[in-house]
């Protein structure tokens, strides 16, 4: 597959882009002004029009499916699978965390895989390799992604209970060193979340909450950091699904990085939509976080990176 290159022009667009898609700013071949929006959002009241989703996804940590699926200890996440799909066969792909949220947003590690290591880290990162945000930005579609208690915009450095581990996109060169600010325009803290959320104004939303609320510490006593994480599920997806972006055909994606180092490696993937065909539906086809990217693709009508080219998408569980 050929490689999109990314012009400087295009990314300084796709800054303000982020920034005005409320009002008509568009992806691919979207063509419409703001009365008549195929974005995934309408010019100035709010409304949303039903043409693309607004795609939402949240990581959390550590746990596979075994450990989620009828817990006693995650009822607010159990209730979401009654209401919505779940991939009963889906995997990561490498352990520890980092190569997985790679491969999320690249269809590959990136790097051997053998430690997390840091967005600067020579001679592995920045990686120059194309990925989700790319394209987006070549689409000149409005995204963003939010990480809870990274404080300042495209953090490259552990603060607290943020881990750049944790924010795939700031690993890629065209986000980390764009001109016009872009990764500060992207990459933000999840404080920002409510009010992008109340303006339809981006048509991809990433999430990682922050390492109490993820599932990831305590790490001594993954129980309770089950527990925690299905506690700030529950205060914060409701805001979504009551979302009018969420409610005009939107999806969230809710997965688990890696598994607790079972044989396995199943990880719980949990999709809600009006879109889904049947609450409740369980698909066992063999899937990967590289279907994750793959899926995020075809949803908003952008070309295969030529990693997932051939993936398995999970396309299975919404209605046209």
């Amino acid at each position: 597959m050929i490689k999109r290159v990314i012009s400087i022009g295009t990314l300084i667009c796709a800054a303000a882009c982020a920034n005005t898609g409320a009002n008509g700013g568009g992806g691919g071949d979207d063509t419409a002004g703001p009365d008549a929006s195929t974005d995934g959002s309408s010019g100035g009241d709010g409304a949303v029009a039903n043409a693309k989703p607004i795609i939402f996804t949240i990581v959390l940590e550590n746990k596979n499916d075994e450990s989620i699926i009828g817990s006693a200890n995650a009822p607010y996440l159990n209730s979401l699978i009654a209401q919505g799909g779940l991939a009963t066969n889906y995997k990561d792909t490498i352990h520890p965390s980092l190569g997985n949220y790679l491969n999320m947003v690249s269809g590959a590690n990136q790097y051997p895989g053998v430690v997390d290591i840091g967005p600067e880290q020579f001679p592995y990162f920045p990686s120059s390799e194309q990925h989700l945000g790319s394209q987006l930005v070549a689409a000149n579609i409005p995204w963003r992604a939010y990480q809870e208690s990274m404080g300042t915009p495209c953090n490259l450095s552990t603060a607290g209970k943020y881990a750049p581990k944790h924010n795939p996109f700031i690993y890629f060169t065209d986000i980390q060193d764009a001109p016009n600010n872009l990764c500060a325009t992207v990459d933000v803290d999840y404080s920002m979340f409510a009010a992008d959320l109340a303006s339809n104004a981006y048509r991809y939303m990433w999430i990682t909450p922050n390492l109490d609320n993820d599932g990831h510490d305590p790490a001594n006593d993954p129980a309770l950091g089950l527990r925690n994480a299905d506690t700030w599920m529950s205060h914060e997806v409701p805001k979504i699904l009551a979302s009018d972006g969420f409610k005009a055909n939107g999806i969230l994606f809710i997965t688990w990085d890696e598994d607790e180092g079972a044989n396995n490696e199943k990880i719980p993937m949990i999709i809600l939509s009006p879109r889904v065909k049947q609450a409740g539906m369980t698909v066992d086809v063999a899937l990967t976080h590289s279907s994750y990217l793959a899926t995020i693709e075809d949803l908003l009508g952008l070309p295969r990176l030529a990693t997932v080219t051939s993936t398995p998408s999970m396309m299975m569980f919404f209605n046209p």
